[in-house]
């Protein structure tokens, strides 16, 4: 049931995927978008669906600092706990929610940054929550959840393989979409290139099975390389140049995770999400096509906030709540 109320939600970051989080709030009748805040000088003073791109206003000016006391804050700045962990202190402390899509946020493994955002939402009765499909869902939420149905599980093996010529620009770069081999090399080792949120994933689903890891490995990244000429409508990526990235990490123990990301442009006859668990019964899921990351990301913070207005208050990861299209 939709509450009689409104629940009042700011948007801070309209990046391209805050104003993918933006746009859906906007359609959403038991929501009311109240604040946009981005450090943008050029969006600054602006109304918020020029600034997404509507055809027409919105009545929310985008300021560089939050104003007013919004229910919610979907939160879209950053990938690193340690660099956003300011902003989400102050929301907090505010009183307000926070929903984001920070990637370390997921499943934070800096125990001392965890810990003060927890005394602040606890102190303040309000919940912080990380999201995303990856992490958020297709690596760890979802897992979990198949593994359910299991009387008994040896391994788990969690495949993501996304075809990034569907993605944003800047994501196809990210990937190292058209880079030389060597080109992507210097890049991993300068941290340019990697995937972040996959070892939070792989942590969050041990947590969730209720394993402690006897080892993890290091996350092991790798190029992938065009055997073809893919065309984006960003960029032209030459055989022999890279597509993507290959990613994975595994943690061992009582029960085995594994964790394969493949993401790279021309991967439209390949891309899915898979999850195969080995145990009892054997489960093996497929969804074909893979879900896309901008979309489902929008719709991963969206769809939790009505959740997170009545969770528990403190740090909560995807595990702590149920989550369904609302």
């Amino acid at each position: 049931m939709n509450p009689v109320q409104p629940i009042t939600v700011a948007q801070y970051g309209i990046g391209p995927i805050g104003a993918e989080i933006a746009r859906l709030l906007l359609t959403k009748p038991w929501l009311k978008i109240v604040a946009a805040v981005d450090v943008d000088p050029n969006k600054i003073g602006k109304d918020l669906g020029e600034v997404i791109g509507l055809d027409r206003e919105v009545g929310v000016k985008v300021t560089r600092e939050l104003t007013g006391h919004p229910n919610v804050v979907c939160h879209s700045t950053g990938s690193r706990l340690r660099d956003v962990s300011g902003q989400l202190k102050d929301l907090l402390d505010r009183g307000c929610h926070v929903v984001s899509t920070c990637e370390e946020l997921s499943f934070p493994l800096d125990h001392q940054i965890r810990e003060e955002l927890q005394q602040v939402a606890r102190a303040k009765n309000v919940t912080l929550l990380g999201t995303g499909v990856n992490p958020g869902f297709v690596m760890d939420k979802l897992p979990l959840t198949v593994t359910s149905v299991c009387q008994h599980i040896d391994a788990v093996e969690i495949i993501r393989i996304q075809n990034a010529s569907t993605r944003r620009e800047p994501l196809q770069r990210k990937v190292g979409a058209g880079m030389t081999p060597d080109e992507f090399r210097a890049a991993v080792d300068a941290g340019k290139i990697k995937h972040m949120g996959l070892r939070e994933s792989l942590m969050m689903v041990g947590n969730g099975l209720g394993v402690e890891f006897d080892s993890v490995s290091d996350e092991k990244i790798e190029p992938i390389i065009a055997n073809k000429e893919v065309k984006t409508q960003y960029l032209t990526c030459a055989p022999g140049q890279v597509a993507g990235v290959h990613q994975t990490i595994y943690g061992k123990g009582r029960i085995n995770v594994s964790l394969e990301l493949r993401m790279y442009v021309g991967a439209e006859d390949v891309a899915a999400d898979r999850v195969i668990v080995h145990g009892v019964p054997n489960v093996e899921m497929e969804i074909k096509g893979g879900i896309h990351g901008d979309r489902a990301t929008a719709a991963m913070v969206v769809n939790s906030i009505p959740r997170v207005v009545s969770a528990r208050p403190g740090v909560l990861t995807m595990d702590d709540i149920p989550v369904s299209f609302r």
